[in-house]
């Protein structure tokens, strides 16, 4: 997914992409989840354990319950990844992160470039990396293939954009 921002005013543009894998369900949306079919499971458990006395259920069904909250909370963090790329008039600011930067680049908007590789498979995004110097940084590695070429033709207006050919 592609977010763009564009702030500033005349004098300084300032341009803000914001690239994020594709999500199904926010947090809010999986926690509903959670509850429906933790209340579900548990209430299924409470009924044999009252009905046939099989109170041995009632763990399990709490075990379930917590698979299935660990598993979707680990999804939901994965998805929360961003790529944050800041272009203003000469400078080219790339952040990766979660919740906050853990990587951050700062380079001459001039000299830097994106290199785009085609995909091996018809069904895969092209890789895209900026480039500057000798240092190279790879972004939207979760792209689709349509938003991949979104961002391609969006760089196009900032940046030289370097096509390599198929292998």
């Amino acid at each position: 997914m592609i977010e763009v921002r564009r702030d500033g005013d005349a004098a300084t543009p300032c341009t803000t992409v914001i690239l994020s894998p594709d999500r199904s369900l926010d947090w809010e949306g999986n926690k509903k989840v959670i509850w429906s079919l933790g209340g579900l499971c548990i209430g299924i458990a409470l009924g044999f354990t009252i009905i046939a006395g099989t109170w041995v259920m009632l763990p399990f069904a709490g075990l379930e319950v917590l698979a299935l909250s660990s598993a979707l909370y680990y999804v939901s963090w994965k998805l929360s990844y961003r790529h944050i790329i800041t272009l203003g008039e000469t400078t080219l600011v790339i952040e990766k992160g979660v919740y906050r930067p853990r990587g951050k680049w700062q380079w001459v908007k001039q000299e830097t470039q994106l290199r785009v590789e085609p995909p091996k498979h018809d069904w895969e995004a092209p890789s895209l990396s900026f480039i500057n110097n000798n240092e190279q940084v790879d972004i939207g590695d979760f792209l689709s293939p349509d938003d991949a070429e979104q961002m391609i033709s969006l760089m196009r207006e900032h940046i030289l954009v370097n096509r390599q050919a198929a292998r």
